[in-house]
């Protein structure tokens, strides 16, 4: 959903009458409103269902490529993060360990509690698993 086809009686609701996807909308326009430079996203993804994160990760995408904005997009979602980010910093205990391309950072860990988190990923269900709902 872009933020153009936000309705203008949303200006007339209250932030509780609000959707947590639609808050999280309205908080975007209003941090684009003056075309800043950088944005800085702290987990905003984290209380939304998966189709409306893919809709906030589309529109954060969407300002980057058109405005040229930068995003300092801060999540412990790392697919979230792959999915969007250039470059990769990976923090322990408040450290950075671990800066790159995010493709090297996936694909080729330096750091261990990188290589940690990494495994930990998600992975598509084995295949005897796919035949029982295919």
């Amino acid at each position: 959903m872009e933020l153009a086809s936000l309705s203008p009686e949303i200006l007339d609701q209250y932030p509780r009458q609000l959707s947590v996807g639609l808050a999280q909308r309205v908080l975007i326009a209003m941090a684009i409103l003056h075309r800043p430079a950088l944005i800085i996203a702290d987990e905003p993804t984290s209380a939304l269902d998966v189709i409306t994160q893919s809709e906030i990760l589309s529109l954060f995408q969407n300002l980057n490529r058109r405005l040229g904005t930068s995003i300092l997009y801060i999540s412990h979602d790392l697919l979230s993060v792959a999915s969007l980010s250039h470059r990769v910093a990976i923090l322990s205990a408040g450290e950075v360990v671990e800066t790159g391309l995010t493709e090297q950072i996936f694909t080729a860990p330096k750091h261990p509690y990188t290589a940690r988190l990494i495994a930990a990923l998600p992975r598509q269900p084995a295949s005897h698993l796919t035949t029982l709902y295919y």
